[in-house]
């Protein structure tokens, strides 16, 4: 069977899986924007190209359709992109679970990873393919190819076009908290990528996202719905000309929004590594911890940069002192030498936002958050070394007092302060050989403070764990736990053991 063949992930699988599952009573309610009357079309011969399980469950579909009206859909080949290499030295070829499905079904496969030099194949019968479906497919398929097809092409895109145009839709929509999002089913453009004519989409407000949903749960939301939308208008013609638009699809070139009709419109390119960067600078504790279930991976990790202490000197030394700025954050004003040489990357694990308070209704719980909370409090002004009566700001800037030294870390410290590499770039002033000066722009660094307050101990699931105290807006800060950290070229060690090689210092 194709799921005992699938070299996917269990999480893929559980979802293909649900291929075979009759839609719930959510799905098939769901309706969408379409014209009344029906428009006569030629028996199609779809050129189908896919990659992921999204675009497997409209493939399912389509052949299911397929089977049930040979007088709409009269044959299905497929084109995929060739497996990638994965696993210890790349030995492995995995292929992408569309063809998996499509050797299940037997249908033709065409593997090829570009359009260049190769025509539209025909039917063992001799016929051209008149139908293009490209879903979740990666590759644009270009308009020498579009025109030897009769009805040209079409796309089942994951969001409300032309909203969230772009080749990530599923995670934007999280990123984004959006209250709703859709499925549209559009032509494929001859110029870029999800700029065709919207024929037909989810109408407004769209489909109510879940709280606390993630990428796999809107995946699984919007697959069977895309589906039925491509089958659906499919049997209702509106493939066949003349074309009749349900929503204006012009939007802004990508990377900006717009405004129309009411409606802020956004882009949703790419998720990359440099989206699972964490800045403690532009970051909150929720957008952290948002953003490692988003952009994390199955692991749900984040990565940054941290510039590790200068060797310790001897005991008793006039160097052994360290000064903290009071500022949060503060630009790296001396050589990286002096502050340990380059950065290291380290990935944080096992990471979530630990809520000061809990939900509403929880009158017990409310009390042993404030206790937490005030715990919180305490810690950040005693750390002010005497000026806490004064100062009734709770931020990181609380934290440090000029001239203030700190020496020898305790045995069992309850907090270590770390010096962050920032993703930012500061214009610093240098005095060069000659004594001239000279305007460098060098990476900002930012203190970070890391504690063991708000874990449970008791749990095994906090035992080395640490607390991130993230500043945020007036005054006020968030808290990230993180359970475990990876240095570069060393594996993943509970976070509190790390801590000892990183902190600039530990109290």
């Amino acid at each position: 069977m194709l799921l005992q063949r699938l070299a996917v992930p269990s999480g893929i699988r559980s979802s293909l899986s649900s291929l075979s599952r009759k839609p719930s009573s959510a799905f098939t309610r769901c309706s969408y924007s379409t014209q009344p009357e029906s428009k006569v079309s030629d028996p199609l011969r779809i050129l189908f190209c896919g990659s992921d399980v999204f675009s497997c469950y409209s493939l399912k579909a389509l052949h299911a359709e397929h089977k049930a009206n040979p007088g709409l859909i009269k044959s299905i080949d497929v084109m995929v992109r060739p497996g990638k290499a994965v696993g210890r030295g790349y030995k492995e070829v995995r292929q992408v679970p569309i063809q998996n499905l499509a050797e299940e079904l037997s249908l033709p496969i065409h593997i090829r990873d570009t359009f260049t030099g190769w025509s539209l194949p025909q039917t063992p019968d001799g016929e051209p393919i008149n139908l293009i479906v490209a879903v979740s497919f990666g590759l644009f398929v270009p308009p020498r190819c579009l025109n030897q097809a009769k009805y040209g092409g079409l796309n089942v895109h994951p969001s409300l076009l032309p909203d969230l145009r772009g080749p990530a839709p599923l995670h934007h929509a999280v990123l984004n908290r959006l209250s709703h999002t859709g499925v549209s089913l559009q032509t494929l453009s001859p110029k870029t990528f999800d700029a065709g004519t919207v024929i037909a989409q989810t109408p407004l407000p769209g489909i109510p996202i879940p709280p606390a949903c993630t990428v796999q749960q809107l995946h699984d939301l919007l697959a069977p719905l895309g589906a039925e939308m491509l089958v659906s208008s499919l049997r209702e013609g509106l493939h066949v000309p003349p074309l009749r638009p349900v929503v204006d699809n012009d939007i802004p070139t990508p990377g900006t929004e717009g405004m129309t009709e009411k409606r802020r419109y956004s882009h949703a390119p790419k998720i990359t590594k440099s989206d699972q960067r964490v800045s403690f600078l532009r970051h909150s504790a929720a957008e952290a911890a948002l953003r490692a279930r988003v952009c994390g991976g199955s692991g749900g990790s984040l990565w940054t940069n941290v510039y590790p202490p200068v060797s310790q000197p001897k005991k008793g030394s006039k160097d052994q002192q360290l000064e903290l700025p009071l500022s949060y954050p503060h630009p790296l004003e001396e050589s990286s030498a002096k502050k340990g040489g380059s950065p290291k990357r380290i990935i944080l694990e096992e990471i979530s936002e630990l809520l000061l308070f809990p939900s509403d209704g929880d009158s017990g719980g409310l009390d042993q958050q404030n206790k937490k909370y005030q715990a919180y409090r305490r810690v950040i002004q005693s750390m002010n070394f005497g000026n806490s009566s004064s100062n009734e700001q709770l931020g990181l800037d609380a934290v440090f007092v000029p001239n203030q030294s700190y020496r020898e870390s305790p045995p069992d410290p309850l907090f270590w302060l770390l010096r962050f590499g920032e993703d930012e770039y500061v214009d610093v002033e240098t005095t060069g050989a000659n004594g001239e000066k000279v305007t460098e722009r060098k990476p900002r660094v930012s203190w970070g403070l890391c504690t063991r307050l708000g874990l449970d101990d008791k749990k095994e699931e906090d035992k080395g764990a640490v607390t991130f105290v993230i500043p945020e807006d007036g005054g006020k800060f968030g808290l990230l736990r993180v359970g475990k950290i990876k240095v570069e070229g060393k594996g993943a060690r509970p976070a509190r053991q790390v801590m000892k090689e990183l902190a600039v210092k530990a109290g």
